[in-house]
């Protein structure tokens, strides 16, 4: 099983030098962070549309979309429920700004 550690360093270094897990692991940051946005008065429409994506991404549990959540997390090497788990927590926490700190924790 992989062992797990916590790390401050580049989410490159966190993939131990994988270049298709870091691949991977960026398009769930990347999520996360489009998750995360904070909500504006008068946000650009695709900013919008991105959280929803995102939010769809991470919480669709039937269909295409959850297959390829759970695709991506197959290939990152993370468990899907966990990083579901970590998205909810995320948009409830209130501290959208530590998102990319926290996850490194969950590698």
């Amino acid at each position: 099983m992989r062992q797990h550690r916590q790390n401050d360093g580049a989410l490159y270094d966190l993939a131990d030098k994988d270049p298709h897990r870091t691949l991977y692991l960026s398009v769930i940051v990347q999520a996360l962070l489009d998750l995360t946005k904070t909500k504006k008065k008068n946000e650009a429409s695709d900013i919008t549309l991105q959280r929803d994506q995102a939010h769809a991404w991470f919480f669709t549990s039937v269909g295409v979309t959850c297959e390829d959540f759970e695709t991506i997390c197959l290939y990152a090497g993370v468990l899907p429920e966990k990083i579901r788990s970590f998205a909810y927590e995320a948009i409830n926490s209130g501290d959208s700004e530590n998102v990319r700190k926290r996850f490194q924790g969950l590698l």
